[in-house]
């Protein structure tokens, strides 16, 4: 008797590991998600981009179109879930700037009641920038989103013509940041990029406003491109750097001191433990509360990966990943990396470059979701793909995520472009 009840016991324990075991695999198992609709502007034409850029909060989606190669500015539509649920559709309300901002649609952000976009002004094939760039700030009107010029213009103090400011945009409430990855930095490395921050003024966004610091890197290097890529959570900025040392890339942390946000250098400077010239490290970047994701579009030999980096109880400090999260069925060129996006314990990461349902650059979207012990390396998500995908669609070019949907943009080269909207 007693050894049958040392097997029945040892047999039991092992019956418990493995439901444990069973449990905690389920619980990294991403989302399962069908496509639940189609975005699309009401005056969509070809070669405009829609999808290049989008943001997602709440029941609000925000999608730039815009092509530097053939337009001066372009233009930001908002969509808002309908009562019965996400379905087909045009934009409540179309965003312009007042005064034809070049560039106006390279990127987008959305949090609560407040949209920006950024309009960078970089140079196209038919002409030089002009201008260091802005961002235009864009505040609900107490009916709802209706079509709108901007609320107020963001612009930087020290800003020179070719800058880019608003290559990168993101806001956290009360706060914003935008990336200008051509800056010179102090020492007159070209293309050494910087990243302004603009806190809300006592009476709102109104009018024409500059920083209210500059952020910058204390290793700036020429090619450096700081603020490709940029991500707000409360007090906390992340910048991507993807031309560092030698296009490696790293990504900046900047917390602001207790005083308030003022000009300072990174307060951490993340990387990738495998990172190699040439990965593109800080190409997009996202954040939430205390977790960071950095997509470098030419990790593993040009597959594409991204970096999960999670807060240590002390702080942020210079660390390498504590994930990093890959496509199963990657091959090289894919892009995997080139937007991402986070929202609770989910990431979702575009790879627009990616080959899906025999169609060559199609592209492609992964969701992840974190496993119940914490980030670790999962290795692939939940893949995403429209259902009526074609040949160099871009699918995935832009991601967001919000209240349960993942939204990716397909810009379809020389057709109009859509915005998918995926969910439960």
């Amino acid at each position: 008797m007693s050894g049958f009840k040392v097997r029945s016991i040892f047999a039991y324990t092992l019956l418990l590991i493995f439901l444990l075991s069973a449990c905690l695999a389920f619980a990294a198992q991403p989302p399962t998600v069908a496509q639940l609709a189609e975005l699309t502007p009401s005056d969509s034409t070809s070669n405009d981009w829609f999808g290049y850029s989008l943001a997602v909060s709440e029941n609000v989606v925000v999608v730039g179109a815009f092509d530097m190669n053939t337009e001066q500015y372009g233009s930001v539509y908002v969509y808002v879930k309908p009562a019965t649920g996400w379905a087909n559709m045009t934009q409540v309300a179309k965003l312009t700037s007042s005064d034809n901002g070049q560039g106006f649609g390279t990127s987008v952000a959305i949090s609560g009641n407040t949209i920006v976009v950024g309009a960078a002004n970089t140079s196209n094939f038919a002409r030089p920038a002009s201008s260091p760039g802005a961002v235009y700030v864009f505040v609900e009107p107490s009916a709802g989103w209706t079509d709108m010029t901007e609320t107020a213009k963001l612009t930087a103090s020290d800003g020179q013509a070719g800058d880019a400011l608003g290559n990168s945009v993101a806001i956290s409430k009360n706060i914003i940041a935008a990336g200008a990855f051509f800056a010179s930095d102090k020492s007159g490395n070209s293309f050494a990029g910087k990243a302004y921050v603009f806190v809300r003024p006592a009476n709102g966004w109104a009018g024409n406003l500059t920083q209210t610091a500059e952020l910058t890197a204390s290793d700036s290097q020429l090619l450096n491109y700081m603020g490709a890529s940029i991500g707000i959570s409360g007090n906390t900025v992340v910048a991507g750097s993807y031309g560092h040392n030698n296009f490696e890339g790293v990504a900046y942390v900047f917390v602001a001191p207790s005083s308030g946000w003022t000009n300072m250098t990174q307060t951490a400077e993340l990387s990738a433990s495998d990172g190699k010239g040439s990965a593109d490290f800080g190409f997009s970047t996202a954040i939430q509360v205390e977790t960071i994701v950095v997509g470098a579009v030419n990790a593993l030999g040009g597959k594409g990966a991204a970096y999960v980096f999670a807060k240590p109880s002390s702080g942020w400090t210079s660390m390498t990943e504590t994930a990093e999260l890959h496509a199963a069925n990657a091959t090289s060129g894919d892009s995997f990396g080139q937007s991402v996006a986070i929202s609770g314990n989910t990431v979702m990461i575009g790879a627009p470059s990616a080959n899906a349902g025999g169609h060559s650059f199609q592209g492609a979207a992964y969701v992840f979701l974190r496993p119940r012990g914490g980030w670790s390396n999962p290795a692939h998500g939940s893949e995403l793909v429209s259902s009526d995908g074609q040949s160099n669609d871009g699918f995935g070019l832009s991601v967001g995520i919000g209240n349960l949907v993942f939204v990716a943009g397909a810009i379809r080269g020389v057709t109009p472009g859509v915005a998918y909207v995926f969910g439960p």
